[in-house]
Parts: structure tokens; sequence; C-alpha cells
């Protein structure tokens, strides 16, 4: 994680959860997906690696009833503050590269059987790195779930945030690669969740950078970027369809 991309986690920690929080029901079907995707017990070994303040973490351990807390790992101690105490979630304040490396260690000397990275694969320098990293933290019976935007995406931006979105954003065929190149056997679905939210609101979402991509703009660029949105979209209910790869990578059998 870059310097810049920290100062903007720390900046939005203490709204985070009132930003993404516009529609309940997008959390729960999110969190449903995920135990789908990844087939989740309750006796699963759990990792959420870049939880955040740990809005969808805390949806899964209320689905799931785990039985064993779901390690929360986040590198920024302002989102990690936001994590209620809770039996079911453990915070651990590392970053990706930490905890792949081993400079970090898990609480538990038992291996994770799962492991989730929702929407911080593109904060990762060396992703092949981390990728084989929390590979060989796996059970033998371990999976990982990398949930990322495509690199084309549907929210209502202006455009400069679209091209540059498209620049930076990685390509889901390559992480199913490196996952590949990591020994896990591989794939890539796509799931699209339905989304409606006020354009006011929404206003305030682009006003408060709630997409990493806005720290990139200056505050006369984003203004001249929300003066854009508002001429091209003028319903009071924006209404598009989110849609996230579901990268997965499960220990080959043998």
């Amino acid at each position: 994680m870059t310097d810049q991309t920290a100062e903007h986690y720390h900046r939005v920690a203490a709204s985070y959860d009132d930003l993404w929080t516009y529609d309940p029901d997008y959390v729960r079907q999110f969190s449903r997906a995920m135990i789908d995707e990844l087939r989740l017990i309750p006796s699963d070994a759990i990792a959420d690696v870049g939880c955040g303040t740990g809005l969808y973490t805390r949806q899964l351990c209320e689905d799931l009833r785990p039985t064993r807390p779901i390690l929360c790992v986040d590198p920024t101690p302002a989102m990690l503050d936001r994590l209620p105490a809770a039996p079911g979630l453990r915070p651990l304040l590392a970053g990706a590269e930490d905890l792949a490396s081993g400079h970090v260690g898990l609480p538990d000397a038992g291996p994770l059987d799962a492991v989730i990275m929702k929407e911080s694969i593109h904060h990762v320098a060396d992703r092949g790195g981390v990728l084989a990293g929390l590979a060989s933290m796996l059970s033998r019976h371990g999976r990982i779930l990398v949930v990322m935007l495509p690199t084309s995406i549907q929210h209502p931006l202006f455009q400069a945030a679209h091209d540059r979105f498209e620049a930076l954003q990685p390509d889901p065929d390559e992480v199913v690669d490196l996952l590949d190149a990591a020994g896990l056997r591989a794939s890539v679905s796509y799931r699209t969740f339905h989304t409606a939210i006020e354009r006011e609101r929404y206003v305030h979402m682009l006003e408060s950078r709630y997409m990493s991509v806005l720290h990139e703009f200056s505050e006369s660029e984003l203004a001249a970027g929300i003066d854009q949105f508002r001429r091209a979209y003028r319903d009071p209910v924006l209404r598009f369809d989110d849609h996230f790869a579901f990268v997965k990578g499960w220990v080959r059998p043998g």
C-alpha cells in the first residue's frame, strides 16, 4: 500500500461505513455470495485480508456464525479501530505483504482454511508474491477468494475517473494466472449486484472520495468532475449494475 493510499483510508475511516451502507441488503447479499463461492462452513479458519472497518466481515460473521474468530487483517489503524469488539472477530494490524511474507505471524498456529481479499488486491504491489505467500498458509482443503472489480465499471463516475480507474485496475485474468502460479487450482466467475442510490447521497460519496481512485484528483479536478457528473446524471435515484469478478484459488488435491 502506498503512502497516498494509506492517507486516503486514514482520512475516510470515520465515515467509511456511512458511505457504504446506503443499502443494507447489498452488504447481506455480498456476504452470502462470498460464503457460497468459498463454500464456507462454521468450523473454517478464515482470514479477511484488507478488511477495512470490517463492514463485510461483520455480516459474514453474523451469517456464518463461525466457531472460531475471523481474523480481520488491515494495515490502517484508523480503519481497524472501527471494527467492533466481538467474540467472532479478531483484529490484526498488518498489511497483506506483512502477513504473506511472515513478518507478521498468524495469532494461531494452525493453517487457514479460507482467505478473503475483497477489493484490496489493487493496492498490492507484489501481487504474485503476496498470493503465493497466502497460498502457503492454507490447509490441505484451503481456498482463496479475491473479489475485485473488472477493468471497466458502470459506476456513475465522471469520465476522468473512469479513465484513471481503467489505467490502474488489474485484470482478473492476471490474478487467475497468479493463483495458478502459486500452485492453486484457479478460476474466475462474475456476479452482478443491482444498485440504487439517491443522487445527492452519491454526490456526497464523490465529495468524500468513496473510491480510492478519486484520491488521484486534486480538489479542483474533483469539483470539475462532480460538475460533469451533475450534468450527465439528473435522475433523483441512480440505478446501475455493480459487476464483480470472484477469483478463486483452491489447494490442489493430493
